[in-house]
């Protein structure tokens, strides 16, 4: 289950680089780098965007953890959407489709970087 998912992910970044403005898919830790910094600015004040540590809104779930929760295609069409809160506290915040392509960028790296420390 874990493969197809890191599987399904990566054909959807490799997508979604492909499809990102010249400079971004040149430079896939440019891409990577904003994402960070628009979860950082957007999501950072409740949830966790690093790999490691715990939200600072406890009953909010890291972003890693809500990246493992969705299928790649789900999360993208729910961060567009602005979609993604099924809380009535949190804000709805509508991603722009290059936002989107960033935020999923670096959630995918957090991934592929969990999922490379556990093999090794």
């Amino acid at each position: 289950m874990a493969v197809r998912f890191v599987y399904q992910a990566s054909c959807l970044i490799a997508a979604l680089l492909c499809l990102s403005a010249p400079s971004n898919a040149a430079d896939p830790s440019k891409l990577e780098l904003r994402g960070k910094v628009i979860l950082q600015e957007k999501c950072g004040r409740c949830h966790a965007v690093e790999a490691v540590g715990e939200s600072p809104l406890k009953i909010a779930p890291p972003m890693r953890d809500i990246y493992a929760r969705f299928a790649p295609r789900e999360l993208q069409e729910e961060l567009l959407e602005g979609k993604v809160s099924r809380h009535k506290e949190m804000p709805q915040i509508e991603f722009s489709q290059e936002d989107v392509d960033a935020i999923l960028a670096y959630l995918y790296a957090l991934a592929v970087g969990k999922s490379d420390r556990r093999t090794h």
